[in-house]
Order: structure tokens, then C-alpha cells, then sequence
């Protein structure tokens, strides 16, 4: 039986947790931006889905119909933060397939990894 070498282990799990931070930090200063109402309204908001900007075109204010601009405002922003997680989940999903070795190729399966996890740990699927 192979001899585990606990500061090995111990060793690669500090390395990826310092890459995780990096990547969380990497995350953070993403940005995505949405526009709805033929571009009358835009909102971007950063990784951790603050609202960054809002953009709105003077067009829109000129008739006063303040209930449709709300609207449109609260459009934006769900829309960008629809995007921002599109973007953390692509960015997450490939940082833990990269981060166990690219297990089945490259598409990080959580059933593999804890039937990995199981095994070294004495159990596991029979």
C-alpha cells in the first residue's frame, strides 16, 4: 500500500487555497453590463453583483413616465447580475476541474470527486 505523505498533502492544500483567494480576488474586479429598452437603460455591476454604474439615456426622461424608467432600471440591474453569475459560475466550474487535475477529462464531476474523497478515506461506491 502507498505511504500517504501528509505534508504533501498539506502542502498542495495551501496552494490551492492561495489560488482560490487569487481567483476570488480575480472575480471581485469582473464586471458585467446589461442594457434593456433599445439600450435606454444600462446597468453593470462588479463580481460580488454591487451596481457599479447605471446608465440611462435622457430620451427616457423626457416623457416622465417615471414608473416605466423603474422598471426598466430594475431590468438593468437584474440582467447584469444575471451575466456576473453567468460568468463566477464558467469561472468556478473550470477553477475546480483545473484544481483536481481535470478529472473525466477536464468536466469536473462532484460525484467523482467525492467518490475519490470516499476512497482515500476508506470507503467509497462498492
Amino acid at each position: 500500500m502507498a505511504q500517504l505523505d501528509l505534508n504533501a498533502i498539506l502542502q498542495q492544500a495551501q496552494n490551492l487555497q492561495k489560488s482560490f483567494e487569487a481567483n476570488k480576488e480575480k472575480l471581485r474586479n469582473e464586471t458585467a453590463s446589461a442594457s434593456v429598452g433599445g439600450n435606454m437603460v444600462t446597468a453593470t455591476v462588479d463580481g460580488e453583483k454591487n451596481l457599479k454604474e447605471i446608465k440611462i439615456d435622457p430620451e427616457l426622461l423626457s416623457d416622465g413616465d417615471v414608473e416605466a424608467l423603474q422598471d426598466l432600471i430594475v431590468s438593468a440591474v437584474n440582467s447584469a447580475n444575471a451575466e456576473i453569475e453567468k460568468k463566477i459560475s464558467s469561472n468556478m466550474a473550470a477553477f475546480a476541474g483545473n484544481a483536481l487535475g481535470g478529472l473525466g477529462g477536464g468536466n469536473f464531476n462532484l460525484n467523482d470527486a467525492a467518490d475519490m474523497i470516499g476512497k482515500l478515506m476508506g470507503g467509497g461506491k462498492k
